[in-house]
């Protein structure tokens, strides 16, 4: 029997024998077996053989609920019948193709009618595509360089945005590898829900500064809200000094039928989106204000900003976008908000009853994350608790990220969110009794 990274003190171990083997294999073609940085784990992954609904099942045949869909992107859940369908018609007709299709215009459609800010929309592949679009598209219409970020925020891979984001919050900008500090340079990082000293930071960078860009709900800062007088302090800013505020919605698009900027109640000039948006095919979306989104209109001759990908609104992912845009009601988002509420109150109760302490539960609508205390394990060396709880819950047959990171689908039901708590509360258990010893 082959042991895991999941195998902790005092529980039970389980075969994950396929899994081990085909991180073998994986390590033979593939840098540490890995084309996806947030799915390694040490000493191996374990891996998917199908998902089905709220579950999924590993190549050693073991079930789990699944409370993080793909890092929040399947928010109805594994092959939700309605989307299955709507990809194979679609696939059956053409993956993708040299020309528009009328597809991809009524998903524009139906994506700009969700909040009155999204004037015109331009799609890609990723959120990561569609951040560095927004950027680009800012700096062209205010014909500035310097970009304003969050401290710790993520937005995906891109070089001007790749800069900070480790969650930490630190002002401090340490070299990045791979990005140049010429790209560094043009980027400003601003202290995260502080309107005083983002005000501040912007001020020294006014003349130069084509976009801020936020996360309204960051999940690597720990899915902390942004409050309304910080956004009201940025909005204000943009408005004096003709900046583009970008809203990054690629992950909390789903806390409400408008996006986050529709929740929270500020303007975004543009807004960025993706996951939830295609229901779990590949999806990134810009969308804003017409006059800037204006640098892509190549109607009058070359435009200011060319922007071409052979995927770009792909017949595909267009079908199962509008598929899973129709699904996603007001009434299916209320239910869904609410079980997150739910869950987010049982982790809540939980790791008071049956932990130490030094416990955090954050999210918002049918986000969560969880976050941990500093502890140690027996000899002395820091132990990552969050890491160590989400190992837990494997055992136990529920899946979060091992940053904590989770969120409920439209595949769920109260009975889901029951079984998350028995297994939760199972896990706590091992927790504290693996930090005990």
């Amino acid at each position: 029997m082959t042991t895991s990274a999941y195998d902790l003190p005092g529980v039970a171990t389980a075969s994950t024998v396929a899994s081990a083997e085909l991180n073998r294999r994986a390590r033979a073609v593939m840098p540490g077996g890995n084309s996806r940085t947030a799915v390694y784990s040490s000493p191996y992954p374990i891996y998917v053989r199908y998902g089905h609904g709220a579950r999924v099942v590993d190549v050693d045949g073991t079930e789990r609920l699944d409370f993080l869909n793909n890092s929040t992107a399947l928010i109805h859940g594994h092959a939700h019948p309605t989307i299955v369908r709507a990809v194979a018609e679609a696939a059956a007709r053409g993956t993708s193709f040299g020309m528009p299709t009328e597809t991809e215009v009524a998903f524009a459609e139906a994506l700009t009618a969700r909040n009155e800010t999204f004037e015109h929309v331009r799609f890609t592949s990723t959120g990561t595509e569609a951040v560095m679009m927004a950027v680009q598209a800012a700096r062209a219409h205010t014909l500035r360089p310097k970009l304003a970020k969050i401290a710790g925020a993520y937005h995906g891979a891109y070089d001007a945005t790749a800069i900070n984001n480790d969650g930490s919050g630190s002002l401090i900008t340490h070299a990045t590898l791979g990005i140049p500090a010429g790209v560094s340079d043009n980027t400003v990082i601003i202290p995260f829900n502080d309107p005083e000293g983002a005000l501040e930071v912007l001020g020294r960078h006014a003349g130069e500064l084509a976009a801020i860009l936020i996360d309204p709900l960051p999940w690597r800062i720990g899915l902390v809200p942004a409050s309304a007088e910080y956004l009201a302090a940025l909005r204000g800013f943009c408005d004096e000094h003709d900046v583009v505020l970008i809203s990054d919605e690629v992950g909390s698009f789903r806390i409400g039928m408008g996006g986050a900027i529709a929740e929270f109640g500020y303007a975004a000039d543009l807004t960025v989106l993706g996951k939830v948006i295609a229901g779990g095919m590949p999806i990134g979306a810009v969308t804003g204000r017409r006059d800037v989104m204006a640098v892509f209109d190549p109607s009058a001759g070359s435009p200011p900003l060319p922007h071409s990908g052979s995927y770009n609104a792909n017949p595909v992912s267009m079908s199962a976008g509008l598929a899973s845009l129709a699904l996603l009601t007001s009434d299916e988002m209320d239910r869904i908000n609410g079980l997150g509420a739910d869950v987010r109150d049982r982790m809540r109760q939980i790791l008071a009853d049956h932990t130490p302490g030094g416990w955090t539960v954050n999210g918002n609508g049918s986000l969560f994350r969880v976050l941990g205390p500093n502890a140690t394990g027996a000899d002395g060396r820091p132990v990552n608790a969050v890491n160590l709880l989400s190992r837990a819950l494997l055992r136990h047959g529920v899946h979060i990220g091992d940053s904590g990171l989770g969120c409920v689908s439209t595949a769920m039901e109260p009975d889901d969110v029951d079984a998350f708590a028995r297994a939760f509360t199972a896990a706590a258990d091992d927790v504290r009794a693996c930090l005990a010893q």
